[in-house]
């Protein structure tokens, strides 16, 4: 099970009356280089243009500025990027993914969004299409992509020189190696399927473990009928503490502090946009951007070292976590849940 950090390119996680409603880039300059040390797998930038927890007046950091920033001042816990199809270009992604992979020396991830708020789109001046539409426009960016980094034997260096070599695949200076890890964000058919297609890791919002095992199995067995492997990434909002008690009840602070005002207008906004993955959800379970409280990481030290083995046993891989105050409490989720797991992780292989 690899664990990693949502960085806070938002400002405070949730809708709730007195979450900090800002981007803090120091601050998440410092969480990354503390993740490393710690010893977290990875960390995670999502691309939205408007701030999608607290509404269009507030800012937002742009997710591959702020991994630029931490690719120079970490040396090797994993950087994972959203990008959405057609806000960028695939040859201006590959450019950026080809640098920074310079700046990193490590191999990227970059998860593929199709986006839910049309007014992000009008903005940016990119046409608002319907579901499909979207993932149609997603699975050309990414055959367009690798098709730089991989150019067919038969493409013909435009422009190219004797030196260059007429004839031969034009590469554009672009490393090969600096394809990276695609990771597929969604619950749709359509998502499952572009993530067995081109997918190295499906990523899915917090749900009821029938819900996320229904949804593991479809997209493994998917995978399967392309020859291919498929990991899983889960969303999960972890409130850690000492006693169950204590989780319990900064959960209920939680969630009486929601902001009902800024959650009827996102509501509002998601409605409109068709995304099902939202439809249903609650007032409570609105409070969180993803639904990270259904993953089941709010309880004791002791409760969560118990609940991760069983997530792993329905098929996730990876946990992108998601805190209060990632300074404060990334530390000791690390000191009391997962370094003891992963202590225990090679006797229990030992003994079977």
């Amino acid at each position: 099970m690899e664990i990693g950090i949502w960085l806070p390119v938002y400002g405070g996680w949730l809708r709730s009356r007195d979450a900090p409603t800002g981007p803090d880039v120091a601050a998440c300059l410092a969480i990354a280089q503390q993740a490393e040390a710690l010893g977290f797998d990875f960390l995670y930038a999502s691309e939205n243009l408007l701030n999608c927890i607290h509404g269009p007046r507030e800012s937002v950091a742009d997710a591959w500025t702020i991994l630029a920033a931490i690719a120079a001042v970490t040396n090797k816990v994993g950087l994972c990027g959203a990008v959405k199809p057609g806000f960028r270009s695939p040859f201006l992604v590959a450019r950026m993914l080809d640098t920074l992979t310079r700046i990193s020396e490590r191999r990227l991830g970059m998860n593929i969004v199709c986006g839910w708020w049309r007014e992000e789109f009008d903005l940016s001046g990119v046409d608002w299409l319907d579901h499909d539409g979207r993932y149609d426009r997603a699975a050309e960016f990414l055959r367009s992509l690798h098709g730089l980094f991989n150019p067919p034997a038969e493409a013909n260096a435009a422009g190219g020189t004797e030196e260059a070599g007429i004839g031969e695949p034009p590469n554009y200076g672009l490393d090969p190696a600096a394809l990276p890890e695609v990771w597929i964000a969604g619950h749709s058919d359509r998502a499952i399927r572009m993530a067995a297609e081109w997918g190295h890791c499906l990523f899915l919002n917090g749900m009821a473990d029938d819900d996320l095992k229904r949804h593991i199995d479809n997209a493994r067995q998917e995978a399967n009928r392309w020859g291919r492997e498929l990991l899983i990434a889960a969303n999960a909002y972890v409130i850690a503490t000492d006693t169950t008690e204590q989780a319990r009840q900064r959960w209920k602070s939680v969630v009486a502090r929601r902001n009902p005002d800024t959650i009827a207008f996102f509501r509002e906004v998601i409605g409109a946009s068709g995304a099902a993955a939202w439809a249903a959800l609650s007032e409570d379970q609105m409070v969180d951007s993803n639904a990270g409280f259904e993953l089941g990481l709010i309880g004791s030290f002791e409760d969560i070292r118990q609940r991760i083995p069983r997530l792993e046993a329905l098929g996730v891989n990876r946990i992108v976590c998601q805190f209060d105050d990632p300074m404060r409490d990334a530390g000791p989720f690390m000191k009391h849940v997962i370094r003891p797991l992963r202590t225990s992780r090679p006797l229990e292989i030992a003994l079977k």
